[in-house]
């Protein structure tokens, strides 16, 4: 499968944002060139728990690196010049605070300006312009900016933060389609694209509920604050560990009192809206409990499952390698040095997988082969980078926006699929919504 592999990314970035978009593309096949300072990224030296790695790459830096290759530069180097002089897209980020160039190469984006067909990929906090662009910040400040922690937790509790520096992650996926876009673009046009991405943007548009929308809709007035709330009924306890439910639709809640053995609840129109339930909390949990933590998960979930409620064991980093759907479809596969298990990435293209000799005893499929690569070691590509000429058609037409021309029957609902398809219109394709007339 070809895939990327004509697609040269010269990588400046830092932390996870900018790395994870690079894999995304690493992983499809792109030659992804990472550029880093004489000490390396930060990120080698990472451990969740602070320990010290004895000099060892930490797994999450071997994990969004798989597949690249490292050299060493300094801002200015020639070396570096010649590599964003034939790549298709730079990428750079920077952390945020007075005169921050973390993950930038002043000289290398200054050329990247010259370069009329370039891509340059430039991940920040705030954006590169407006009154916040040099402000300092962090996944909590930029969950606190976005509207995103303000809703959440108990009413009159502390708010609550997204673990797991969701942000970036989120981030990373969002630029990765925002720059291979303006790639596409400018292969077919010659126009290059100067992508300021801004890491509270896309917060404000995938981890808030747009509650103030919602009551605005609802022609409700809410004075300060707006209301905080927790879903429920959620991640509840079970007689061997954890369970996750998800009942958004009345139908849903209702089967889920069938479930607990209480349907004489149907009735309650207070326990029937979430923050009916979130005002009678104790009452409610000690309902759900009853049942819950008489039960083990795997009991629990094949019963919700027959009544068509959306239902999960809670996994943790032990027991998700042994959950059936992941091991069923491979997912989990031993990274390039034999030394931990890590997610393949998350699709199949023309449902075709490609079984790697090492896993071969183990049934597991790896799909992509520049994925099987180890992450570099601290420049060990220096000198190694071959030679590479770029061609590109003069720059023509009007710069239209990268999807422009593309049609896209978009016939999903709920949130995965519009969100997918609304960051296609909002790259230029038209889109169009297909919706039952039963149910909208």
């Amino acid at each position: 499968m070809h895939g990327l592999r004509d697609l040269r990314v010269v990588d400046f970035s830092s932390r996870i944002a900018g790395p994870y978009a690079t894999k995304l593309l690493a992983d499809a096949g792109a030659d992804v060139i990472k550029v880093e300072g004489p000490q390396g990224d930060p990120l080698r030296r990472w451990s969740a728990s602070g320990a010290d790695l004895g000099g060892e790459d930490s797994a999450l830096f071997r994990f969004l690196h798989h597949g690249k290759r490292s050299v060493i530069a300094s801002p200015g180097d020639r070396a570096v010049e010649e590599l964003v002089s034939v790549a298709d897209l730079v990428v750079e980020s920077f952390d945020g605070g007075p005169g921050d160039a973390a993950g930038s190469c002043p000289r290398a984006s200054e050329l990247a300006s010259r370069l009329p067909g370039l891509v340059r990929l430039s991940i920040s906090p705030f954006g590169r312009s407006g009154p916040w662009s040099e402000r300092p910040a962090s996944e909590f400040t930029l969950q606190a900016e976005s509207g995103s922690i303000g809703t959440r937790g108990l009413p009159g509790a502390e708010p609550y933060q997204a673990g797991g520096r969701i942000g970036e992650w989120l981030g990373g996926t969002f630029a990765a389609v925002a720059a291979l876009a303006a790639v596409q673009r400018a292969r077919r046009t010659g126009h290059g694209e100067d992508v300021d991405f801004s890491l509270l943007e896309v917060m404000t548009i995938a981890s808030t509920n747009y509650m103030d929308l919602l009551y605005r809709m609802l022609g409700v007035e809410v004075e300060g604050g707006l209301p905080q709330s927790v879903e429920t009924p959620s991640i509840e306890p079970t007689a061997d560990g954890y369970v996750g439910f998800c009942t958004n639709s009345r139908q849903q809640f209702s089967d889920f009192l069938l479930l607990i053995g209480r349907p004489d609840l149907r009735d309650d129109e207070g326990l029937a809206q979430v923050a009916g339930r979130v005002a009678r909390l104790d009452e409610w949990n000690a309902i759900v409990h009853d049942y819950t933590t008489q039960r083990e998960t795997a009991e629990i979930i094949r019963e919700a499952s027959r009544l068509r409620i959306p239902v999960a064991p809670i996994c943790n980093g032990a027991s998700v390698r042994d959950c059936e759907q992941l091991r069923a479809r491979g997912v989990f596969l031993r990274d390039p040095t034999g030394r931990f298990l890590q997610p393949r990435p998350p699709y199949r293209i023309d449902r075709v997988d490609r079984i790697d000799a090492a896993d071969a005893s183990e049934g597991v499929a790896a799909p992509m082969p520049a994925f099987r690569r180890p992450a570099p070691r601290l420049g060990e590509h220096v000198g190694c980078i071959e030679p590479r000429a770029r061609s590109l058609p003069d720059p023509h037409g009007p710069p239209e926006l990268p999807l422009a021309g593309l049609r896209v029957v978009d016939m999903t609902a709920w949130w995965a699929g519009p969100s997918a398809t609304h960051m296609l219109a909002a790259l230029g394709a038209e889109v169009i919504h297909v919706e039952s007339v039963t149910r909208p």
